[in-house]
């Protein structure tokens, strides 16, 4: 399982939705599978930004309607 890190927990926070909720809307299981900056795409990592760089996905992604 991945963890999410910090800056995901607390963008997330700031949203007003739980790292379970985060990882069942995206993957029906309490577990995170995700990449560590809460982009759903575990892959984000070496494509959009450095591994200590913060990402934009989970942000474009919390706009984005479910």
């Amino acid at each position: 399982m991945n963890a999410l890190n910090d800056t995901a927990k607390e963008t997330l926070a700031d949203a007003g939705i739980t790292p379970t909720e985060w990882a069942q809307r995206h993957f029906g299981t309490d577990e995170w599978h995700g990449d560590a900056c809460g982009c759903t795409d575990d892959r984000c990592i070496g494509f959009h930004h450095s591994d200590d760089g913060d990402c934009g996905c989970l942000p474009a992604l919390l706009e984005w309607p479910s």
